[in-house]
């Protein structure tokens, strides 16, 4: 099960019952840096994934700009943007980051190229209005995705 906090909001608001969840049903969590720190009140990104790493076998902390944090089973990675344009719209980015990472995990593919699929997915969205992303866009994922 892969859950997506979604929300500093929720996460605040259902803490207790997320918890919960998180700890017995789920194998994938995914925060951005507000959802991070409002489910394990750690400020520092590093400290709240050592946080959230107790509660799932795969946890990820999105960043942003600034890349994403990922513990598997207790090794962590860190992760930088695909690209270097500036972004123009983040409409998206987060779920085709998700998109990018668990597509790489369901197709067996190590953890250091699902990190990087997710990476090329959120960097390609962030370059268009909106979250259609243009066939050349595709194809530079498809790059990644194929090594």
């Amino acid at each position: 099960v892969s859950l997506d906090l979604a929300s500093f909001t929720v996460v605040e608001a259902a803490a207790d019952i997320l918890d919960e969840l998180v700890c017995e049903y789920v194998d994938i969590l995914l925060a951005n840096e507000d959802e991070a720190r409002a489910f394990t009140g750690c400020d520092d990104e590093a400290a709240a994934l050592n946080v959230l790493e107790k509660k799932a076998p795969i946890t990820v902390v999105k960043k942003g700009k600034r890349g994403s944090l990922i513990s598997v089973d207790g090794r962590g990675y860190e992760f930088g943007i695909k690209g270097s344009g500036e972004a123009v719209d983040t409409t998206g980015a987060g779920d085709l980051w998700a998109s990018g990472f668990l597509f790489g995990l369901v197709h067996g593919l190590p953890i250091e190229r699902c990190g990087e699929l997710a990476a090329a997915c959120g960097y390609e969205v962030c370059q268009v209005v909106g979250a259609a992303i243009p066939d050349d866009g595709w194809d530079r994922i498809r790059m990644v995705a194929n090594g």
